[in-house]
């Protein structure tokens, strides 16, 4: 198959996703925990275990449909030691502790029937230590069938293993045997449980040439499955390659925290970042890139926000209006804080949920807009007012131009409109020629015929 010719899965651009670290938002069945778990909503350590399983998402199915949510992304699911599972020892097998191989089909069995799509986290620059093949290269040395499908040194640990962790040693992506056995764990879980795609940790530590092979071994099995990347620092070289459909925008993430959580930048160097991100990026990657606001690696929004849920809810609302699919970390929604891991990977709050919840609320009514308003889904991007902390951003589109208009700022501020008049989302108040806005507001306006 010719990469070149296949484009991004077309339900990607439309896609709200909702990204799970399976040990930590809900526990169903105690009966497959394993040893020592802790008591739920305990403050995590690096080695705490919860015991949440992938039947206590599919428990909570119709709580994230009614969130808005389409596509699920879960944090590795695959036999592991560790409660963060980067340390696969079976890339075919589903750790039983999270239900086993039955609690993946029947998840993806029901999200498949409501419409829903899920996509794995594939960890395949490195393996645990626990890997049978590691051990077993490790235990024999040189004889061992598996001693080239890892790269050994001279400086301790005595192997390569990513960002210097002895638990994680890497594969040796030169030999072809390597690349030929992680393929075939690519090819299986879309074969044999139809799942939607993979997100592929650490994509930047993986050689160029096998990423594209990830990506055309995916798209020989389903065109539609989607091939995110992990990456910290701009993807343009991944999609020059047509390797990648998207990348995790943490780029993006950066602006968002400097801009709204620690107000460290005004609304100019804001949109000027904004306007650079979206100028590197082909058109089709920027529609088909995974917008977040939080995620395993990183503190929680609110905690950066210092406890401001109106600093969250404005950058939520810029998420859900900015071109890509935006991402609900788990939690988010309801004000889940936490540091730096571990701490940022607290248990999803179940107890205390509040169905009136104002954030949960509001986040409905975001991914509402997004289902509601097509120029937010595939309309341009510009940026016509930046001044202080406010700003006005426009979606035009043929069905309709859509502007969000926002003040980030703790002083009133009036932005001027374009020509026409403009009808307010939720309020159905007109405008023309200007607008007003009190501190810490936005609104989503529409363009009148």
């Amino acid at each position: 198959m010719e990469v070149s010719g296949i484009q991004p899965p077309s339900w990607v651009r439309k896609a709200i996703f909702y990204q799970i670290f399976p040990d930590r938002f809900r526990n169903a069945d105690p009966k497959n925990d394993p040893p020592h778990v802790r008591p739920w909503g305990e403050l995590p350590t690096p080695t705490s275990f919860f015991g949440g399983d992938l039947w206590g998402i599919l428990e909570k199915l119709d709580y994230l449909e009614s969130l808005g949510v389409t596509a699920l992304y879960l944090t590795p699911i695959f036999r592991a030691s560790t409660t963060h599972r980067y340390d696969t020892e079976d890339y075919f097998q589903v750790d039983p502790v999270l239900g086993g191989d039955e609690a993946l089909k029947t998840l993806v069995s029901e999200l498949h029937r409501r419409g829903m799509r899920l996509i794995l986290d594939g960890v395949f620059n490195h393996c645990g230590s626990r890997h049978p093949f590691f051990e077993d290269a490790r235990e024999k040395g040189p004889p061992s069938p598996y001693f080239d499908w890892f790269v050994w040194e001279e400086e301790a640990p005595g192997y390569s293993c990513w960002a210097g962790d002895p638990t994680l040693p890497e594969w040796n992506h030169d030999n072809p045997k390597v690349r030929e056995y992680l393929l075939s764990a690519v090819k299986y879980w879309l074969v044999h449980f139809e799942i939607d795609g993979w997100r592929l940790d650490t994509v930047e530590y993986l050689p160029p040439d096998f990423v594209r092979e990830i990506y055309k071994t995916v798209k020989t099995v389903n065109p539609e499955a989607y091939v995110l990347g992990e990456v910290m620092g701009l993807g343009t070289p991944w999609f020059r390659h047509r390797a990648l459909d998207g990348v995790m925008n943490y780029r993006l993430w950066e602006a968002l925290v400097q801009f709204f959580a620690k107000e460290a930048w005004d609304a100019p160097r804001f949109c000027r970042y904004l306007w650079s991100l979206w100028r590197s990026y082909p058109s089709w990657a920027n529609f088909s890139s995974y917008n977040l606001l939080g995620s395993h690696d990183k503190p929680r929004f609110l905690t950066l926000a210092s406890g401001d849920t109106r600093r969250v809810v404005l950058a939520a609302a810029f998420l859900f209006s900015y071109p890509g699919a935006p991402a609900i970390y788990y939690g988010d929604e309801v004000g889940l804080e936490g540091g730096e891991d571990p701490d940022c990977r607290r248990c999803f709050p179940w107890e205390e949920l509040r169905p009136d919840h104002p954030l949960l609320s509001v986040f409905q009514r975001f991914t509402r807009w997004k289902k509601e308003e097509e120029a937010l889904v595939s309309g341009g991007l510009q940026f016509l007012q930046a001044f202080r902390r406010a700003f006005l951003l426009a979606r035009p589109h043929p069905s309709g131009e859509v502007l969000l208009a926002v003040n980030a700022g703790n002083e009133e501020v009036e932005l001027e409109l374009p020509s026409g008049r403009f009808r307010e989302k939720e309020s159905g108040e007109l405008f023309s020629r200007a607008l007003r806005l009190l501190p810490y507001s936005f609104a989503l306006l529409r363009k009148v015929p």
